[in-house]
């Protein structure tokens, strides 16, 4: 073989390497909400591709528990409330978890146990989706590791 080959070779052989290392699981988008869901980027619960219940420091108050994997937010009244239990922290995209969700807002209530899907992760954050009901978590699990 000519040194060039070699040199060719070689190119081909790093960039197959580079694209298996760098795929990312593709996940299955089946509804405009998931779609809408996972553009968002403010923790809290969503549902039919819109918020219920956002987190945001000057009104809510947050706290985790890593032993029970757990992760609430409430309004600073205590009125509203969510809490959310998970059996695993996902690792990865594509993976599903069971999770227990109480959420509790004048004129809301669900308390569930749902299998969710980890849909996208990145940073400190992940998206959680359950398509039958068509509800969305966005957490940031920083203080859960």
């Amino acid at each position: 073989m000519k040194t060039a080959d070699y040199i060719i070779t070689a190119l081909i052989l790093s960039t197959l390497v580079l694209a298996v290392s760098c795929k990312e699981k593709a996940i299955e988008i089946d509804s405009l909400e998931k779609e809408i869901f996972l553009r968002e980027t403010r923790e809290g619960l969503y549902r039919n591709g819109k918020a219920m219940f956002l987190y945001q420091s000057e009104l809510h108050q947050k706290a985790t528990n890593p032993r029970r994997i757990q992760y609430r937010i409430q309004t600073d009244e205590q009125d509203t409330c969510l809490n959310v239990t998970m059996d695993a922290l996902p690792e990865s995209p594509g993976v599903h978890i069971t999770t227990s969700i109480d959420y509790r807002s004048p004129g809301d209530l669900i308390s569930n146990m749902s299998h969710l899907e980890c849909s996208r992760i990145y940073e400190d954050k992940i998206w959680l989706w359950n398509s039958g009901s068509l509800t969305g978590l966005i957490l940031n699990i920083s203080q859960l590791r």
